[in-house]
């Protein structure tokens, strides 16, 4: 749910001239769309899994039936993927400049400093290096 609404504000941009009855009430119109969206999702989903689970203990029991759902979530999937695939492949792109390569070398010095800090602090947890060397024991009968 967070992450749709998250991803709901990144639509907000495209389609603000969509909301038409919106105003100057963009996070309202955004939200109660994100609503709508999710409340599709919920229903969809409330048909569906019964209906599978019909198809799967009746129609299709066993393995093959798993199989053959798979294999037809697999071929749905890879269509939709060729679609989006022939959309981006006939999408314009903009020609680099200067000012753009520099942002997309700034970012990449970001993640890999972030990947290599995850990966320093990571292996020093691992190690024990983060609490300090340990003190030995005092031997029983020293007195200490």
């Amino acid at each position: 749910g967070l992450f749709g609404l998250v991803h709901g504000f990144g639509f907000s941009y495209g389609l603000q001239e969509n909301f038409q009855f919106a105003g100057t009430h963009l996070l309202v119109s955004l939200f109660a769309f994100n609503v709508g969206i999710e409340l599709g999702q919920i229903t969809v989903l409330a048909f569906m899994l019964p209906a599978l689970a019909v198809v799967r203990r009746y129609v299709l029991p066993g393995k093959v039936g798993m199989i053959i759902l798979s294999a037809i979530a697999a071929d749905t999937s890879w269509h939709w993927m060729l679609e989006r695939a022939d959309a981006l492949w006939k999408t314009p792109w903009p020609q680099p400049t200067m000012a753009g390569l520099t942002i997309l070398a700034v970012w990449v010095a970001g993640v890999l400093l972030g990947a290599g800090g995850i990966a320093l602090a990571a292996q020093r947890l691992r190690l024990g290096f983060v609490a300090g060397p340990k003190m030995p024991s005092p031997e029983p009968g020293t007195g200490d």
